[in-house]
């Protein structure tokens, strides 16, 4: 394909154009999550309408690099000097920008930007359509944009060799297109406000909901807790403050855990760690007849309650006993009656499965799920559709750097992935445990998917609904306009239209300025009929005498004024004609000279008009003699003239120019300046011969007047004729 050549003044603007795209967007406008509003794209459509592909490919080089330096991905270059082409080679066609912009994305913007973010860039496949859509968005809004500022600038609509249409549009489809224009920025606009408002209001509700769940979650986790440390404290106080004897440790311990559904296990343990009494009994049981002491001296638990007297909870750990069970330890110390002497510790194992309880009491458990962790950061619990398991560490990451919100991001089990997977909020419980309330990120994209493209749905049905009204606007405004400028125009044979205008739309429901008008062509058109008709038979009178005027000047050319005679420029152009005929029909031609004898002596005698009588006298009897249609007479110069005749009879012509002799011999010439009469005689040299002889004229006349020489040298009035044989 070939380049046009390069406009030093054009790619000035599509440079400068360019650079401020550039820097618009590197800056680009952050809405919701990583919806990002890019203005500089808007100086590619302005360049694309006014300078066509090339110029607008090359403003797409910088405008791309300013995304490349914001989003650092390589796409931009693809998708978007690809739609600079697409809009420039639109705009030679004369499609409308904003129809051009939506076909691209349609048919090549989303598809490209789905298979790279797919193929490339690795992201969940939940997230590419909201990707997608809010991109296909932000170009038909910068596209729309570019479009009004060109409308706008009257600058730009001037300026030096810009493309411009190939077929003027009609008024109506220019009032359509700027409805559609008006109507998609403010769609756009609108839809960009109330979206942000939305989403921001979705954004509070929800970290609300989280916050609110995170409390009521939280305190019924501490008051479990609570509770519980409580219980087990008065067991060991009571143990201790009611000396009850050793004996009866196990039905003390028996009726306490008959009392509380709390806990799994229960246990006491001497001071040497030994297990003495288990509930349920049965457990305790299957422990004795393992036929061995089980202590639990060394875990944390023991020792914070044996050693520093007071009541513990325990991280999340394994039981090493029967099951190996996931617990959480409560135990308190057992004092000797009446000292600060431990004699043992009383200890029991939450129930975790409260916790599942808990969550699943929760009003919005069907989207929300917790994860709870004690002091060491250890998974207490974890809601079963996280796949979490408990006791591990909870790893995670919070925040992303691409997403704007005013929620807290979190990101579990893609810990590397640009897309966060949840939202989430955080409690510290008072004993240093952390509750995490989170809830999937994916429904709230899918919910600002839903809008954008209820927007692109709804600005398709606005295009429709402004060209329904444009339409109509036309029927009141246009169309009859064009039905006036039809009717009053010229027909095609340059008359106007005699009959009176009527139609349906010209009623009370018309315009008054277009009625006003309507009135004013129908008394200029009246005006305009009378003056052509007057007009009309000046032009014919003029006509008249125009083809009368050019009569005469073409006789004025071609003939002699004063005897009538064609003229020798005349002659000599019509020879050549003559001797084409005449050699296709192979017929012979006679020119003859004929000289006046003695014409300046009756000049010198009788006077110059009597000279002109001669000569006018002599066209007469040569007219008068040779009256053939074919026969060319002409007075080639002074006194002499010139016969043409073609198809002659070649054994005639001699007698026939001796009759000419003989009767203008016998012709009385009157003076008319005194009435005296004379006579003249002619000498005549004639040359007859096949037309092939020769097609120049000056060839035939030598002949001739070689034999008119001859005719003078024989005393004058006679007739000298040469018949050339082929």
């Amino acid at each position: 394909m070939r380049l046009p050549a390069v406009n030093s003044a054009h790619l000035k603007l599509a440079t400068f154009l360019g650079l401020l795209g550039l820097v618009l967007n590197i800056y680009p406008i952050p809405l919701f999550a990583n919806v990002q509003l890019i203005l500089g794209n808007a100086a590619v459509v302005i360049v694309a309408i006014l300078l066509g592909p090339w110029y607008a490919l090359f403003t797409a080089l910088f405008t791309a690099t300013g995304l490349m330096l914001a989003w650092s991905s390589a796409h931009v270059y693809l998708v978007f000097l690809l739609e600079a082409l697409w809009l420039g080679f639109a705009r030679r066609k004369d499609v409308p920008i904003l129809y051009a912009s939506i076909g691209y994305w349609l048919l090549l913007g989303l598809p490209l930007m789905s298979l790279y973010l797919w193929l490339i860039t690795g992201m969940p496949s939940y997230h590419i359509p909201f990707t997608t859509i809010k991109q296909a968005f932000n170009g038909i809004f910068y596209t729309t944009l570019g479009e009004l500022c060109v409308v706008a600038l009257p600058s730009l609509w001037h300026l030096k060799d810009k493309l411009v249409n190939h077929t003027r549009r009609t008024m109506s489809a220019q009032l359509s297109y700027l409805f559609i224009l008006i109507t998609t920025i403010s769609l756009l606009t609108s839809s960009l406000v109330f979206n942000h408002y939305f989403m921001d209001k979705q954004q509070v509700l929800i970290n609300r909901n989280l916050d609110d769940t995170g409390i009521s979650l939280g305190h019924a986790t501490e008051s479990y807790i609570a509770v519980n440390t409580r219980t087990i404290a008065s067991v060991g106080k009571f143990i201790s403050e009611s000396g009850i004897p050793f004996e009866q440790w196990q039905t003390t311990l028996s009726s306490v855990q008959g009392l509380t559904q709390s806990f799994t296990t229960m246990f006491i343990a001497n001071e040497r760690g030994e297990i003495v009494a288990g509930s349920p009994i049965e457990k305790f049981q299957q422990l004795k007849q393992m036929g061995k002491m089980f202590t639990v001296k060394d875990r944390d638990y023991f020792i914070q309650s044996f050693n520093h007297h007071n009541t513990f909870v325990s991280p999340v750990f394994v039981g090493r006993f029967i099951g190996k069970e996931i617990i959480i330890a409560i135990s308190a110390p057992i004092f000797k009656e009446g000292t600060n002497d431990t004699v043992g510790i009383v200890q029991g194992s939450l129930d975790l499965s409260f916790f599942s309880s808990i969550d699943k009491q929760n009003q919005h458990h069907e989207t929300q799920s917790i994860i709870l962790l004690d002091e060491k950061k250890n998974i207490v619990y974890a809601s079963e559709r996280l796949g979490l398991t408990p006791l591990a560490p909870f790893n995670f990451v919070t925040g992303s750097t691409e997403y704007r919100t005013r929620l807290k991001l979190m990101d579990i089990n893609q810990t590397e992935a640009d897309t966060p997977e949840y939202i989430y909020a955080h409690h510290q419980l008072n004993n240093g445990w952390h509750l995490y309330v989170v809830e999937p990120f994916v429904p709230l994209l899918t919910l600002a998917q839903e809008q954008y493209t209820k927007t692109i749905v709804l600005l398709l049905l606005s295009m429709l609904g402004a060209v329904i009204i444009a339409k109509a606007i036309s029927r009141l405004t246009t169309t009859p306009l064009a039905l006036l400028a039809q009717h009053f125009s010229q027909t095609k044979d340059g008359s106007f239209n005699e009959e009176k205008f009527e139609h349906e739309l010209l009623d009370n429901s018309t315009p008054k300025e277009i009625y006003s008008l309507y009135e004013s062509l129908e008394a200029n058109q009246q005006a305009l009929l009378s003056y052509q008709l007057e007009l009309e038979d000046k032009v014919k009178q003029r006509t008249m005498d125009l083809e009368i005027a050019n009569r005469k000047l073409k006789d004025m050319a071609e003939r002699d004024s004063l005897t009538n005679l064609y003229n020798r420029r005349y002659t000599e152009k019509q020879f050549l004609h003559i001797q084409d005929l005449c050699e296709r029909g192979q017929d012979a031609i006679a020119v003859v000279l004929l000289d006046l004898d003695f014409f300046k002596k009756v000049n010198d005698t009788y006077g110059h008009l009597a000279g002109d009588e001669c000569l006018r006298v002599m066209a007469e009897v040569l007219s008068s003699h040779f009256k053939r249609d074919v026969d060319l007479l002409c007075r080639y110069g002074g006194e002499e003239f010139v016969l043409i005749l073609p198809m002659c009879n070649t054994l005639k012509v001699e007698q026939h120019l001796n009759d000419f002799r003989e009767k203008l011999a016998s012709v009385v010439i009157t003076n008319p300046a005194d009435q005296v009469t004379f006579s003249v005689t002619v000498s005549i040299g004639a040359i007859i011969a096949d037309a092939a002889y020769s097609s120049t004229l000056e060839v035939w006349l030598k002949q001739a007047d070689e034999n008119l020489y001859k005719a003078k040298e024989q005393g004058r009035n006679c007739v000298v004729c040469t018949l050339i044989s082929a």
